[in-house]
């Protein structure tokens, strides 16, 4: 669902992606330098924003209501209070996908399935052949690649030799 999504983010808009990984952009203006105060930025009011910084600061909430809208009401609901598409996002990821600690143990438990795939007895050449290729495409997602020549040596020792 993340690729799909970010795939999907980046494709209305390549700035979307920037939002998410760093957070909304804050408009700030400088106060001077005074006698008495050191000059110091503060932010803006909205009443002070151009229209460029309208359209800017509109993306967060775009982002926010794309990701709200792709969401079924149970995963919408949890994230609701978030102010932020950055907030949300972290809150999704750490929702479906875990915390460090069980993201390094999906790795150890998906790298396991890897070295000890073999084809089932019930099911055709087809099926197993999914079943490799989806378990190839979950590893690459949390960055564990195989060459192409082992990964194709892997599957043919798979499967029976009839």
């Amino acid at each position: 669902m993340k690729v799909k999504m970010m795939m999907f983010l980046e494709s209305i808009d390549d700035s979307y992606i920037d939002i998410i990984n760093d957070g909304p952009f804050y408009l700030e203006k400088l106060v001077q330098m005074t006698p008495t105060v050191h000059g110091h930025y503060i932010r803006k009011e909205k009443s002070e924003w151009s229209d460029i910084e309208k359209a800017v600061m509109l993306k967060d909430v775009k982002v926010m209501n794309i990701l709200h809208n792709s969401l079924d009401n149970v995963m919408s609901n949890r994230v609701i209070a978030y102010k932020t598409s950055k907030a949300i996002w972290d809150a999704l990821e750490t929702q479906c996908q875990g915390t460090l600690a069980i993201k390094n143990n999906k790795r150890a438990v998906l790298i396991q399935e890897y070295e000890e795939f073999e084809a089932k007895s019930d099911e055709t050449i087809i099926d197993t052949y999914d079943r490799f290729l989806t378990l190839l495409n979950d590893l690459s997602l949390i960055g564990k690649e195989y060459d192409k020549e082992d990964s194709n040596i892997k599957f043919l020792t798979a499967i029976p030799e009839e």
